[in-house]
């Protein structure tokens, strides 16, 4: 017999229930539920105390090894993936690949100086922060964007960066806890290299380690499933299957140490263009939604839930600076750097890049990976991994909190000044007479 003293199982029922109440009230409120959910997070959580913090932090970080915000990162990147069109992808490399060397660099340099002024922390202590803090959030920008229906012209690059910027931020984070503490298990393969080619020149092969293996396996899977079932007819089992080998993905590639991110993102674009849209296929593609978005209702309850009392009083003023900081000053700084370089972003209008410098939220990975380096100090003994990790999750957790916030609630205001207010047709032939070639491409989510 259960005992009511089990309070995890309470705890998790709480969540699943809390999520489906989203939808209603958001609805109602003409919300997406984003805010909605970070809401039932921190009433539940550190006013009420229904959710405990000790559950929250587990659940969020150590769960099946992984944490759900990895497992449900892993769910979201999968299904989103599916919408990813290789033709137009094309199209938007120039942007993408400017936005996530470029503008994460700039990113990471930018919030580490001023977390490093505004902290007192060491540069080293501040780079490593600004690495943690450099991706953007796909599940808060995906049901923000279908929400208020912003047209997929202005939607891809946005959509294209975040998805691919998760993995490349794990590699930055790997970079500077090697610099910090340079016998961690954490980066164990960066050590191998460096032993043997030393540090400057490790770091492109590393770098091409981890996304250039991860994604052709990634790639080469998808094809593989889609052939086999031309053979095999797996029906309705086809979903037990392809998350299997998600799941098969993270698992070996942790294990290995190499990001598994690619790999996903490489499995759910396959199946997704190259399925035969049977209706197994179509039955795959709803579940993995369904189960995307359950992903995200307990990510962003949780993400309110891991906020203490105690870290208000402490934290939340400075969060609050460096959440400002970031969005309005590092952000726009990024990204105007970054489109100017490609060919095809420079003759992007003002307007189009100066909503793209707004649409940046912080989220899942970052939540996840400012765990890390109190980890690596409890274990290492090293003492600034010791002294500045709790800090640093600690701001880390306000930041995303208040960007998720915060461009849930003016999005929708910059999206109607900044962008045509047209169908998406007239849209493209309107910027098209104006010489915006960002906007006449398609999006990279658009199936």
């Amino acid at each position: 017999m259960v005992a009511l003293g089990n309070s995890e199982f309470i705890q998790i029922s709480l969540l699943l229930i809390i999520a489906a109440f989203s939808i209603p009230i958001a609805r109602r409120a003409s919300l997406v539920e984003i805010p909605i959910l970070i809401g039932f997070g921190l009433l539940f959580g550190p006013v009420v105390g229904i959710i405990k913090l000790s559950f929250a932090t587990n659940l969020m970080n150590n769960f099946a090894t992984f944490g759900m915000g990895i497992l449900g990162l892993v769910i979201i990147l999968y299904y989103e993936s599916h919408n990813i069109n290789f033709r137009v992808l094309k199209k938007f490399t120039g942007s993408i690949i400017s936005l996530n060397s470029v503008g994460m660099i700039i990113t990471a340099v930018m919030a580490g100086f001023f977390f490093s002024y505004y902290t007192g922390a060491p540069l080293i202590i501040g780079l490593l922060f600004g690495s943690i803090i450099s991706p953007t959030d796909p599940s808060t920008l995906l049901p923000l964007f279908k929400k208020i229906k912003i047209s997929d012209s202005y939607s891809g690059t946005l959509i294209g960066e975040s998805l691919f910027n998760d993995p490349l931020a794990i590699i930055l984070v790997t970079l500077m806890i090697t610099l910090i503490y340079p016998y961690s298990q954490y980066s164990s393969i960066f050590n191998y290299l460096d032993g043997i080619m030393g540090l400057l020149p490790s770091i492109p092969v590393y770098l091409l380690i981890q996304i250039a293996v991860p994604s052709a396996v990634g790639v080469s899977l998808g094809f593989i499933i889609i052939y086999l079932n031309k053979l095999l007819d797996f029906e309705n089992l086809i979903v037990g299957l392809l998350l299997g080998v998600v799941l098969f993905e993270l698992t070996i590639f942790y294990g290995i140490g190499i990001t598994p991110f690619p790999a996903i993102i490489g499995t759910g674009a396959v199946v997704g263009n190259y399925s035969d849209r049977s209706i197994f296929w179509a039955r795959e593609a709803n579940f993995q939604e369904n189960l995307s978005f359950l992903a995200q209702g307990i990510i962003f309850i949780l993400v309110g839930a891991l906020v203490t009392i105690g870290d208000f009083y402490r934290y939340f003023i400075g969060g609050l600076i460096l959440t400002v900081f970031i969005m309005f000053i590092t952000r726009p700084t990024a990204v105007f750097a970054s489109l100017s370089i490609p060919k095809s972003s420079r003759t992007m209008k003002f307007k189009t890049k100066l909503f793209i410098a707004l649409s940046g939220p912080r989220g899942v990975v970052s939540v996840v990976q400012s765990s890390v380096p109190l980890a690596i100090g409890y274990i290492s003994g090293n003492p600034l991994l010791l002294a500045w990790g709790s800090v640093i999750e600690a701001y880390v957790i306000f930041i995303v909190l208040l960007s998720m916030l915060m461009q849930t609630l003016y999005t929708p205001y910059a999206a109607g000044k900044l962008l045509p207010q047209v169908s998406d047709h007239k849209s493209r032939s309107v910027d098209q007479a104006s010489g915006d070639s960002s906007s006449i491409q398609p999006s990279i989510s658009s199936a």
